[in-house]
């Protein structure tokens, strides 16, 4: 093969040098003008032509293209490459839409190698000489996209290829003749010196996976497999073909991890977790479910669902299987029989997912025993409950009419028996009668009430009016309490407050505890109103002249069943107070009054705008 190099001295010694290393027979020509280069053109005969051009970027005072279009037409098959520098000004594509052979950039030593390369290539496919067979070998191992290399038995490099070369950060050229480090790990790592018994003929081959740190002290996987090269009988060396596996291993490490983890995670769950195919055989479970059921990992993994489920039929369980939605998770309750017969009722939600590459159904199920004991209990309580309220209503309406109306009869024979007694002490007995016959109507009011909270919990409040409420109350308590003073400073304003019908018996309830707890014939009560729209509340005060309350009992006087020890009530009046206010959002304390007595404010919640603009009549029962 004949060379021509037109380059300066350097370039042109750098490209010679590296030719011949991997090309010893050629014959190269060097020159340092594109004129010169003409001239050797037109002088070689056709049996000693040039066989390739490799052409500097800039050829003294021509540059590459130009000399390029002069070879043509003396040559137009003549393989022609361009050498380009770091500031070549002419570009790749340039010198391809030229008509070059081949462009190489070069940016080191090692790149004259690759220009050594690719006009041996270039050679080859112009057809212009024979090629020698075996450096066609020589070649193609060099280029296999492997790690393919021929070992002498020393275990030394003989052939390399580039891409095994690549993981040593060297040249093929670099490595032949070193030892491998490939092949001393492998005989240090496995015993009985395999490397030797492959070249004995002990072994056919030799394969496996090892570790190999490369000069730079990166480490790699490597996938190797070794075999003998014999030549008229004899074993020369070994062909050893390798492959970069420390992606894959690490994908491997990764995916072993993932799994490992989520199947820590699964078991520790402590529902228990299905994985199971369309036709509801059971994949993989997790160790809560082992636990739960009582069978083994690969008794449940030789089940199908029907095996456990004792609350569907086998159809039903199917149809939820095949059913599945693709995009939805599908939740529904059943029941699961342990190996021992325990029947455990669960509610499961399963959802659609990949699995080993096959769309399976991943179910959770959990333990709801519990819950449904609770749902038991509660629905018997509400069965119970209901059976009360029903009594209550009995016992309501009878307290409300008939004890009510007879009540209601003694007092007023009372008041007529009255105007017929003379005697001073027997007009007292009959006004004891009346008395006690009127406070008997407010128990029978505060135990209509009491039921009709009871009854009526978790009703929502709603807008009323307070003046009409109050007026209202004042009004009754008025007639039922003559002797009383009863007295509002100032007047009510016409707002709105949240409460319901019952509002009502807050204030009644105040204002008889007020002329209930005196020791006065004409016990005076008094009656303050003041709201705040900024704040949005309203404070309604009931003040009396009474006895007052200790400042130790002044939060207990609102617990059921508390009174005083001279009290002649049953203890649930200021106990249904607070328990309305309270459902009302409210607030009601006790206060000291002066010079002597108890005030009670209740303080109510004002409907957006404060101001009522309806009928002040009241919407509440008396």
């Amino acid at each position: 093969m004949r060379l021509l190099v037109a380059a300066d001295s350097g370039v042109a010694a750098a490209v010679t040098e590296a030719v011949r290393r991997r090309l010893p027979r050629v014959d190269i020509e060097e020159v340092r003008t594109a004129a010169a280069g003409l001239t050797l053109l037109d002088d070689a005969d056709a049996d000693a032509g040039f066989d390739c051009v490799v052409s500097a970027d800039d050829v003294g005072a021509t540059d590459a293209l130009d000399f390029l279009a002069a070879v043509r037409k003396r040559d137009a098959a003549l393989p022609f490459l361009v050498v380009a520098g770091g500031d070549c000004e002419v570009t790749a594509s340039d010198a391809l839409d030229a008509g070059v052979t081949d462009y190489v950039r070069v940016r080191g030593p090692e790149g004259y190698d690759e220009v050594a390369a690719r006009v041996e290539r270039a050679v080859a496919a112009s057809g212009r000489r024979p090629v020698d067979p075996s450096v066609v070998y020589e070649r193609v191992f060099e280029q296999i996209l492997e790690g393919a290399c021929l070992y002498d038995r020393d275990g030394r490099f003989i052939l390399v290829s580039d891409f095994f070369a690549g993981l040593y950060g060297a040249t093929p050229a670099e490595l032949e003749g070193e030892r491998s480090r490939l092949v001393e790990t492998i005989r240090e790592e496995r015993p009985g010196d395999p490397y030797q018994r492959l070249l004995d003929g002990e072994i056919d081959s030799l394969e496996g996976e090892t570790e190999l740190v490369t000069p730079d002290g990166e480490s790699r996987i490597l996938s190797y497999r070794f075999a003998p090269l014999q030549m008229a009988g004899e074993v020369v060396g070994v062909i050893g073909v390798s492959r970069d596996v420390t992606e894959r291993q690490e994908r491997e490490q990764k995916l072993k991890r993932a799994r490992e983890e989520y199947q820590e995670l699964i078991d520790g769950m402590n529902d228990t977790v299905w994985v199971i195919d369309i036709d509801s055989h059971i994949l993989a479970v997790n160790e809560t479910a082992v636990e739960l059921l009582g069978y083994s990992r690969d008794e449940l993994l030789s089940m199908t669902v029907h095996d456990i489920d004792a609350g569907l039929s086998d159809d039903e369980a199917s149809a939820l299987v095949t059913q599945m939605p693709t995009d939805g998770t599908q939740v529904f309750e059943t029941v699961h029989r342990a190996k021992d017969g325990r029947e455990i009722p669960v509610e499961i939600s399963s959802s659609l997912v990949t699995y080993r590459g096959e769309t399976v159904v991943l179910s959770v199920a959990r333990d709801i025993t519990t819950r449904k004991r609770y749902e038991a209990e509660l629905r018997e309580q509400n069965r119970l409950l209901e059976t009360q309220r029903d009594e209550l209503g009995v016992l309501n309406q009878v307290v409300r009419h008939d004890v009510r109306n007879d009540l209601q009869l003694v007092t007023a024979y009372a008041e007529l028996l009255a105007e017929y007694v003379d005697d001073d002490d027997a007009r007292e007995y009959v006004e004891i009668v009346r008395k006690r016959a009127n406070h008997a109507v407010e128990l029978t009011k505060t135990a209509r009430d009491m039921a009709e909270m009871m009854s009526t919990r978790g009703v929502e409040t709603k807008p009323v009016p307070l003046r009409g409420v109050l007026d209202a109350e004042l009004a009754s308590v008025r007639d039922m309490a003559p002797d009383a003073n009863v007295a509002v400073d100032g007047e009510v304003p016409p707002v709105t407050v949240l409460a319901d019908d019952m509002l009502g018996s807050v204030f009644r309830n105040l204002l008889m505890n007020a002329i209930q707890h005196t020791d006065e014939d004409e016990p005076t009560v008094d009656v303050s109103v003041a709201h705040d729209e900024r704040e949005g509340r309203v404070v309604v005060r009931v003040a009396d002249d009474g006895r007052g309350v200790p400042d130790e009992r002044k939060d207990a006087i609102f617990a059921k069943d508390e009174k005083g020890l001279e009290s002649r009530g049953t203890g649930l009046g200021l106990y249904l107070v607070q328990s309305l206010v309270e459902k009302y959002g409210g607030d009601v304390r006790v206060e000291d009054n002066d010079p002597s007595g108890s005030v009670f404010a209740v303080e109510l919640r004002l409907v957006d705008g404060g101001q009522s603009d309806s009928d002040q009549s009241s919407p509440t029962r008396s």
